[in-house]
């Protein structure tokens, strides 16, 4: 079995089990909202281990953070795939429900999902060669910074407004997400900003040699 199709059965595996686990609610209301909550977080976890490949074998080099940085472009695959059976599940509650997401959030989320699905396209050799090493690093770089802001700002303003069902487990949930990921940018930041002094350094002794 190839990598991606391993990836992918994961994302299968995990969705299965959270359907089979909300056979058991019995309010259908209830068990739509509880989809589309557990279907976003499911890709933010495979979301999240691409978008922190790099930077944490950087820091925490070992066999593990190698392995998620080796696999970085499945992973990227996968999210897609979870974040499309996101989508459905989300779609399926605003219908049920007759509710209105926003024209903010139709428009932000939106592009979100043109930039998923815009480098799932583009995750093979063959794009790279077509458009450029260049110009490929920018389509990716701008589209995980984006969608990664777009879950921040998706937790810190379900906690800040209490769009929470009260529980602890919840707000504990969205807090430890919100921690993560504003780790992970700060990991992410770090990481650029050394690459940067390095590949300045060794420009500078080049044009003196």
């Amino acid at each position: 079995m190839s990598n991606v199709l391993k990836w992918f059965s994961s994302v299968i595996v995990f969705n299965i089990v959270l359907i089979v686990w909300l056979g058991f609610v019995e309010n259908s209301n209830e068990s739509l909202m509880l989809w589309a909550r557990h279907t976003a977080r499911i890709s933010f976890a495979y979301f999240l281990l691409s978008f922190s490949a790099s930077s944490l074998h950087y820091f925490f080099s070992n066999t593990l953070t190698k392995f998620i940085r080796h696999q970085r472009r499945y992973i990227g695959l996968s999210f897609a795939l979870a974040h499309t059976i996101h989508l459905v599940a989300l779609t399926s509650f605003f219908i049920v429900m007759e509710e209105n997401p926003g024209i903010v959030t139709l428009i932000g989320g939106g592009l979100g999902y043109v930039l998923v699905y815009a480098m799932a396209l583009t995750s093979n050799d063959n794009a790279v060669k077509k458009l450029g090493l260049k110009q490929w690093k920018r389509i990716h770089w701008f589209g995980v910074n984006y969608i990664a802001v777009i879950f921040a700002l998706t937790y810190v303003g379900k906690l800040l407004n209490g769009q929470l069902n009260g529980s602890d487990y919840d707000y504990l949930t969205f807090t430890l997400m919100v921690a993560i990921i504003f780790m992970v940018f700060i990991l992410r930041l770090i990481y650029f900003l050394k690459f940067q002094t390095v590949t300045t350094s060794r420009l500078r002794s080049l044009l003196r040699n």
